[in-house]
């Protein structure tokens, strides 16, 4: 069996519409950032190197045979030398090559024609990358080329650290709008969950208009459609009920009528030769005047036909003492013990319905109960929850059968009374009316039939 695919919320899809932005502009505020920190960081150093190479010129003195004498060794010692973990060559030579102090075989940076007579440039020298800047002057009176190198390691370190600060800095502010953008989409679809609590909180029986209030512009045509859809079913419903009571309760007239004239037929023709078909056109009149009943009462008992003024808290001892007087003489008929285990129990229905499904239980129970069986009516509380059961010793109902029988107009297999097969599915209905839920179980004593209805607990 496949998956049932979760759907995605509005809030989930409108963060995941905005990470992606967000983590986009992370990278570009970043790249920017690091684009406008390099230059100046660069500078700065290639300052700090050229200062190094002014302070050798410093030290460059005119020579008694005309060569410029440096007063420095062939490796500076600080402050002239970098940092430990560093390196730092120099070189003083000519143009023609010739080197006066440094490093002999230290490239120098080609001439760039620059004012101050700086020229910089990066290379590889002794398997490390250094920075070099060649300094070209003629301030003791020969032309001289000073050059100077290290290792970048310092910038780099400077360049890597101000790159962690701008995006801690840049995440910090990135996850601040992203915290203030989830504040303000929940702000935002509190209309939309007011909603959906109203549409949670409805019974399920409710056709009435949903609330536009501050209902949003964007969800406010969903919300007309639906609330023009609730109209047209509403509409719909009390159409079939009204045509299911006006049809039900027209049948009622004339088999009135028709049943009082057979009445009268039998008795004329009391002892003839009619009088069994008679009594067979009675009998099939009473269950016409029967199933017209049950379908006014399946009318009436439709769940959108109620609202929450209909309802009351009932006694439910007092409504089982109701039902077994009234169908008391039926059960001595028939020879059956009727009793009652009624404990103290409210629930919160309406009373002509429940008396209807109380009725349509006792009714079946009779019928399927042969003579010297039992039924048992009780009531209670159980769990926190009213419930209501008959239990009876009568033939019973197969597992496979429980769930047919509550459709309308089923009868059972082995189903010999002359019911019309509306009975449960009235039962079914009233429940469904009354939040509650019918269960088909085992007799009690291991025969027969348990139908038990529980109720929420009232509030």
């Amino acid at each position: 069996m496949p998956e049932t695919r979760r759907p995605a919320s509005v809030h989930g899809r409108l963060l995941s519409y905005l990470l992606i932005p967000l983590f986009l502009l992370l990278v570009a505020g970043v790249a920017v950032d690091h684009h406008v920190i390099v230059t100046p960081i660069h500078n700065a150093f290639d300052h700090s190197l050229s200062r190094s190479a002014l302070a050798i010129v410093a030290r460059i003195r005119p020579g008694a045979d005309g060569i410029p004498e440096v007063a420095l060794p062939q490796h500076p010692p600080p402050p002239l030398r970098a940092m430990s973990d560093e390196h730092f060559f120099y070189r003083v030579s000519l143009p023609d090559g010739r080197t006066l102090a440094g490093i002999p075989d230290l490239p120098l940076a080609p001439d760039s024609g620059a004012e101050d007579g700086f020229s910089y440039t990066n290379l590889t020298y002794r398997k490390n990358n250094f920075r070099l800047a060649s300094y070209r002057t003629s301030e003791t009176g020969q032309p001289l080329i000073v050059t100077v190198a290290e290792t970048p390691a310092r910038r780099d370190r400077a360049v890597h650290r101000l790159d962690v600060a701008f995006l801690i800095n840049d995440t910090v502010q990135m996850v601040l709008v992203l915290v203030i953008a989830l504040v303000g989409i929940r702000i935002a679809l509190r209309p939309l969950q007011r909603l959906s609590r109203q549409l949670a909180r409805r019974p399920q029986q409710a056709l009435t208009r949903l609330s536009t209030q501050d209902v949003p512009s964007e969800v406010l045509p969903l919300v007309e459609s639906l609330n023009n859809l609730l109209g047209r079913v509403r509409d719909s419903v009390l159409s079939q009920q009204h045509f299911m009571a006006n049809a039900a309760h027209q049948l009622r007239t004339p088999l009135t009528g028709l049943k009082a004239q057979l009445e009268v037929l039998a008795r004329e023709t009391a002892g003839g030769p009619l009088q069994e078909r008679i009594a067979l056109l009675h009998g099939g009149v009473d269950r016409l005047a029967h199933t017209a009943n049950q379908l006014l009462t399946l009318a009436r008992a439709e769940p959108s036909a109620h609202r929450s003024s209909h309802f009351a808290l009932i006694e439910l001892p007092k409504l089982i003492g109701e039902v077994i007087d009234s169908s008391l003489d039926r059960a001595i008929a028939h020879g059956i013990d009727l009793g009652a285990d009624s404990h103290p129990a409210q629930v919160n229905g309406v009373y002509w319905l429940l008396h209807e499904l109380l009725g349509n239980l006792m009714d079946n129970a009779i019928r399927h109960t042969p003579a010297g069986g039992n039924i048992t009516v009780r009531c209670g509380i159980e769990r926190g929850h009213p419930f209501l059961e008959v239990d009876d010793s009568g033939s019973g109902i197969a597992p496979e059968e429980r769930t047919k029988v509550r459709e309308r107009f089923y009868r059972g297999s082995g189903n010999q009374t002359d019911g019309c097969g509306l009975g449960l599915a009235i039962v079914d209905e009233v429940a469904r009316v009354h939040n509650a839920r019918l269960s088909i179980l085992d007799g009690s004593t291991g025969r027969g039939t348990r139908m038990r209805i529980d109720f929420p607990a009232v509030s």
